[in-house]
């Protein structure tokens, strides 16, 4: 599939979101984007800068959210980007593709997950089951090429993205055994706009806590791609998560056992991520900040002393690589762009 010339016809639902904002930030700028629609039934008419105030600052005049309903979406776009709260997206899915739009992104956790019954064990019931596995996985940096002409892209999650980035930089290394476990602390941001008293300021600021330790649902989408990627040899995966004292990123920590046939894991590492633009292999221990704002991924990979065990770090911002910037990546491997289109600016440090 390639993009049409000279520029894309884009439409964001869900676009009063977290995550639809960065979207409307990183779409308005992007050199392939000639138009953008939003679409938020809950602020239509209101300008995109009465949610998202960093918007006023596009050139352009002031743009405003629409009523658009999810036919007309996909029959005015040729992408059709979904920011929708969880469970939406299957209901309004077959309304988005009746306007044939050419590329469907889903940034929720709908069509993350292939297998219908490991699915519905997590997020219970779902309304398109049939369209379960149709959806390409929208790991952008290991995935790469293998999503160009794909019509369906649904995103990772957060936690997700930094924890499989962490896995396959040592991925050929893994078995039955090797018992991988991710400790990872994420910001307030990660947790939607609307207000819980777990993400409340008072709650959250200067406060760290663990939760759903029994089993974090996007431990799910670990489980399925480590199916994938090691088939039979493929270790279960637990991923430990926890509420730090920031709005935007995650910090991730896997530690696991390595097979004893395993080589040297950065060599190993740098094989993996040979040529993706935006993770970068460091030589000392991330830090969170140089990512916030940015697409990046910063990892740094550590044998143990007796060799048998791995120690990898991994740092991404929650709403643009663990979201919107994987998002709008995906669309530029889908429809032969360069990758890095809209995508090519550095964070903000200190930040």
């Amino acid at each position: 599939m390639r993009a049409p010339e000279p520029g894309l016809r884009v439409a964001v639902l869900g676009a009063s979101g977290y995550v639809g904002g960065e979207l409307l930030r990183l779409l308005a700028a992007h050199p392939r984007v000639a138009e953008l629609r939003a679409m938020s039934a809950s602020r239509a008419g209101e300008p995109w800068s009465a949610v998202h105030p960093s918007l006023a600052n596009l050139a352009g005049g002031e743009r405003r959210f629409e009523a658009l309903e999810p036919r007309e979406a996909g029959s005015w776009a040729e992408v059709v980007i979904l920011a929708l709260p969880h469970g939406h997206s299957q209901k309004v899915l077959e309304a988005v593709e009746s306007g044939e739009p050419g590329l469907v992104i889903d940034t929720a956790a709908d069509f993350r997950l292939g297998d219908r019954a490991l699915a519905e064990s997590v997020y219970g019931p779902h309304a398109r089951p049939d369209a379960l596995g149709s959806f390409a996985c929208g790991l952008a940096d290991v995935e790469g090429a293998a999503l160009a002409g794909r019509r369906r892209i649904a995103v990772p999650g957060c936690f997700a993205t930094a924890a499989l980035l962490a896995l396959w930089a040592v991925a050929g290394s893994l078995d039955r055994g090797s018992d991988p476990v991710c400790f990872a602390l994420t910001g307030s941001s990660g947790a939607g706009a609307a207000p819980r008293p777990t993400t409340h300021h008072p709650a959250r600021a200067n406060n760290l806590f663990a939760y759903a330790l029994g089993g974090h649902r996007h431990q799910a989408e670990l489980v399925e791609r480590l199916r994938a990627w090691r088939g039979e040899a493929a270790p279960s995966c637990r991923l430990l998560t926890h509420s730090a004292p920031l709005v935007r990123g995650i910090h991730l920590t896997l530690r696991a056992r390595r097979s004893g046939a395993a080589g040297a894991p950065a060599g190993q590492a740098r094989e993996a991520f040979a040529g993706r633009p935006f993770v970068h292999l460091l030589e000392r221990p991330p830090e969170l900040s140089a990512v916030v704002g940015t697409n990046h991924a910063h990892l740094h990979v550590a044998a143990g002393d007796d060799g048998r065990e791995v120690v990898v770090l991994a740092v991404i911002d929650n709403l643009v690589k663990g979201a919107a910037g994987q998002a709008v990546q995906c669309m530029n491997l889908a429809l032969g762009l360069e990758e890095t289109a809209g995508l090519e600016f550095a964070g903000l440090a200190p930040c």
